[in-house]
Formats: C-alpha cells, sequence, structure tokens
C-alpha cells in the first residue's frame, strides 16, 4: 500500500506544472524621448520586455502640444531595427491625435536583441512637425 502511495506521489509531482518565481520573470522597461519644434513639443513613452532573444513591445503613448497633450495633429510610429546596411520595418501606425494616442502593438512585434532598434514617433500639426526616437536595447 505504501508503495503504491508513493509511486501515485511520484506521478503526481512529475506531472506537476512548474511557476516561474517573480525573480525570473521578465522586466518590462519603458523609455520616454521628448522633441520640440518652435513652441511645438511631443513626448513620446515605448514599453517593451526582453524575452528569449527578443525585445517585445507592449505598446506605448504620446502626448503633444505647446502644452503637452493639447494639439491636434498626426503622430507617425515607426518601430524598426538595423542589421548591416538593411533596415527592417517591423511595425507602423499614423493616428490623427487630440494631443495624446495610445499605440496597442500585435503580440509578435519585437526587435532582435543583436541589433539595435528604434521606435520613433514623429509629431505633426500641420504647420510644424518633431521626432521623439527612444533606443531599443
Amino acid at each position: 500500500m505504501k508503495t503504491a502511495v508513493k509511486a501515485g506521489l511520484v506521478a503526481l509531482v512529475a506531472g506537476a506544472t512548474v511557476l516561474v518565481a517573480p525573480a525570473q520573470a521578465a522586466t518590462i522597461i519603458q523609455r520616454t524621448a521628448i522633441c520640440r519644434a518652435a513652441d511645438y513639443s511631443g513626448a513620446f513613452t515605448l514599453r517593451y520586455e526582453t524575452v528569449g532573444g527578443y525585445h517585445r513591445i507592449i505598446g506605448g503613448y504620446t502626448t503633444s502640444g505647446p502644452y503637452i497633450g493639447d494639439a491636434t495633429g498626426k503622430v507617425a510610429l515607426r518601430i524598426s531595427y538595423r542589421s548591416g546596411s538593411t533596415t527592417t520595418t517591423v511595425y507602423s501606425q499614423t493616428s490623427a491625435t487630440t494631443g495624446s494616442t495610445t499605440f496597442t502593438t500585435p503580440t509578435t512585434t519585437a526587435v532582435p536583441t543583436v541589433y539595435g532598434g528604434t521606435a520613433a514617433a514623429t509629431f505633426d500639426n500641420g504647420t510644424v512637425s518633431c521626432t521623439a526616437t527612444v533606443p531599443i536595447s
């Protein structure tokens, strides 16, 4: 009987799911860049995590205006990396903005860790424009 119980316990432990300890979980990195053209400015914040040889993009948000968060216009986001002389764009989107825009990227948006990546947000209010660039490393 004891042997049967021990065998059952071993089988139960062998089929158990092992949870990753919080210390081993991926760390979310958040970086912000600011640009300015005349009295117009923009701020871009990118969030990503590094997992399995890739910087996986989680999303980001922007604010713009003479007073951050109050200007209408367009914001264009481009996430890319460079390998030798080749630049590869992994995500791009252009949106109208009322001074604040949130970007959500597909879960497959990632930059290989072996290459230097950038995420650039170009703000345009119809009169002036500027680009805030965040390094991905």
